[in-house]
């Protein structure tokens, strides 16, 4: 019986330093660091702050970057309205870090999930369902009902488009802080988005419902766009504007990383179908047998750890196109949803039901900037309306007229055959637009507005006039679906 009890089942090599760091990530934890996590940096696992975005390549390390005074003072920015009685319920990797519902500590290893996992619903064959969808969105009483889920139609899963259940995760109240010197001088100083989760409180009273959402996903490598075999090795072009065709994909053929020499002896044999692909199709053709089973479970298993490696590099790739970091698997990502027609924002500039992806809290920071820009240029109409018509010759400049994707400007408006939706605005003022969202983020952790619940908004320090009277006002509440089974 003692015998049996010392007995260690073993599927795999056992990574003894994986182990140790994942015994130290626990205790690290257990002391109130719950924004610590374990990353890869080729084959080492290290600790990533991910207050700080710092790398930490051991304990020792890491401990000593806890005690010292860049972190101190980067959690004293984030403990102000990151933590409190009812956290945010994300964990994207870049401001949210809260890991409730993560399945394993190491990132790019084991959180490699499948977007099957996500509930699907069959596409019906009428389109009688679209006014369902949207009468439910339209409908405040039907889209605040966490008991049953919302469904959004024509969502690109797995090269198949469908529909998909969303459920309610809970709401943000925005607000912001106006200046106002005369009634021709006002400005925006602050603008924030405060997590009140699914409290209805006074927020029917005091919030009008924003007419866009926020969809939060689980990260996955093949998640939003469609893959084919041929494009698996293309990097996403984060730049370029989003006009979906067949295959969902673009850019240019990456170089070959020679670290790996099996999976570039792999790609070069053109063995390029998925991990369970792999696996499957050797299994198929063994021969039958205890020693030749064994045989093949060996090779299965190092074929699907050379493909999920591969797979791991092309997610690496993928950056968010508003603040240019990564999105790792099993991260929180978000892509916008128009409560008005029930589609999500990039189905009006495409037709093959894909979509973009940002980080949760990139993405939370520019609905806040759209909002921000229409309250600026609506008080600047004001103004001008008071001073004459000084400005009927002044050259117009881009406008934020709507929240809209940041990559593909769609809106999700509802699109007649193939005439797809058009962008409005230059590249070049769409990146001074997702600029100024990030310099007024970094502006808002060094003074942020003290609220109860937890927040994340931006400051224009510029806009504060002198010897003015300020006050706050509430704008939109703000829902948050989530797409995890």
């Amino acid at each position: 019986m003692v015998g049996k009890e010392l007995v260690v089942q073993r599927n795999g090599p056992v990574d003894i330093r994986e182990i140790a760091a994942k015994a130290t990530l626990r205790e690290v934890r257990q002391n109130g660091h719950t924004y610590v996590e374990l990353r890869r940096a080729g084959k080492r696992v290290i600790f990533f702050c991910t207050i700080c975005l710092t790398e930490c390549f051991s304990d020792n390390v890491l401990f000593d970057h806890l005690k010292g005074n860049l972190h101190a003072r980067r959690y004293a920015e984030a403990k102000v309205t990151l933590f409190g009685p009812m956290p945010w319920p994300f964990n994207d990797g870049v401001l949210f870090f809260n890991n409730s519902r993560e399945k394993d500590p190491l990132l790019l290893e084991s959180s490699l999930q499948s977007t099957r996992e996500l509930a699907l619903v069959p596409l019906p064959e009428s389109e009688g369902n679209d006014t369902e969808v949207t009468s439910k969105l339209k409908n405040g009483s039907s889209s605040r009902n966490a008991d049953g889920p919302l469904v959004i139609p024509g969502v690109l899963l797995q090269d198949v488009v469908t529909n998909l259940p969303v459920h309610l995760l809970g709401y943000g109240n925005i607000a912001y802080r106006i200046c106002e010197a005369s009634q021709s001088s006002r400005k925006i100083s602050k603008i924030w988005c405060a997590w009140v989760g699914q409290e209805e409180s006074d927020r029917l009273n005091t919030y009008e419902q924003s007419d866009f959402a926020i969809v939060n996903f689980s990260y996955t490598y093949d998640l939003g766009r469609k893959l084919s075999s041929d494009d698996q090795d293309l990097p996403i072009s984060s730049g370029s504007f989003f006009v979906i065709d067949d295959a969902g994909h673009r850019g240019k053929r990456r170089k070959k990383s020679f670290s790996d020499q099996e999976a570039s002896s792999e790609e070069s044999n053109g063995q390029n179908s998925s991990a369970h692909g792999n696996s499957q199709a050797i299994v198929t053709g063994s021969p039958t047998g205890t020693s030749a089973n064994l045989q093949v479970s060996l090779v299965s298993s190092k074929s699907v750890r050379r493909e999920l490696r591969k797979q791991k590099r092309i997610a690496a790739e993928k950056v968010c196109d508003i603040c240019g970091r990564p999105m790792l698997p099993g991260k929180d990502v978000a892509t916008l949803l128009n409560r008005n027609t029930g589609n999500l924002a990039c189905s009006s500039r495409n037709s093959s039901g894909a979509y973009h992806l940002f980080h949760t809290s990139c993405l939370l920071h520019w609905t806040i900037l759209c909002q921000y820009e229409i309250l600026s240029d609506q008080l600047a109409s004001k103004g001008k309306s008071n001073r004459g018509r000084k400005a009927k010759n002044a050259p117009k400049k881009s406008k934020l007229t709507s929240i809209l994707c940041p990559e593909c400007q769609g809106t999700g408006i509802h699109v007649d055959g193939d005439e797809l939706e058009k962008p409005t605005i230059s590249l070049s003022e769409m990146f001074r637009f997702k600029l100024k969202a990030i310099e007024a983020h970094k502006a808002w952790l060094k003074s942020p507005e003290v609220l109860e619940n937890c927040s994340t908004g931006l400051h224009f320090p510029s806009e504060h006039l002198l010897n003015s009277e300020e006050k706050v006002m509430p704008l939109k509440s703000l829902p948050f679906y989530t797409a995890d089974a």
